[in-house]
């Protein structure tokens, strides 16, 4: 039994409140945190992913040369054939600005049947640079890696 001056008490006090509110808004500013930090990620992936799959169209594209159809640089312009820089955010959707991009070649030492290509992208990567690299040898009458 109560008595007389004793009331039953109903709901949460103040500090009950705050509390659960100061919870709320940290356990709020984690996940978004965490959400921003996942979109920043997926976007740098994405970049990533382009500029890797352009490069590798790239190689296949001269692989699917004949080797008498693929130009041969020379040391002066450091063996560039090409330079698709230009064409980079096309080629990836807008996903990769601002990269260089260029194809090297040139014929292995001694050697005026093997050529040594290679696709280089350089481009922006969250705050800092990346590079993308590949290289095949082709030689005449057919591929080799």
């Amino acid at each position: 039994m109560r008595n007389r001056g004793e009331q039953e008490a109903f709901g949460f006090s103040l500090v009950e409140i705050m509390l659960a509110i100061a919870l709320s808004g940290v356990a709020l500013t984690v996940g978004f945190s965490i959400l921003v930090l996942g979109n920043q990620v997926s976007s740098r992936t994405e970049s990533l992913l382009a500029a890797n799959s352009v490069a590798f169209s790239k190689i296949q594209e001269y692989e699917n040369k004949t080797f008498s159809n693929i130009s041969i640089g020379d040391s002066a312009n450091n063996y560039e054939i090409e330079d698709f820089s230009s064409q980079m955010s096309t080629l990836t959707n807008g996903r990769v600005k601002n990269a260089v991009a260029k194809v090297y070649s040139e014929y292995m030492p001694n050697s005026e049947s093997l050529i040594n290509l290679r696709v280089i992208i350089d481009f922006q990567y969250g705050s800092r640079m990346r590079k993308i690299e590949y290289g095949t040898y082709i030689q005449m009458g057919g591929v080799g890696r």
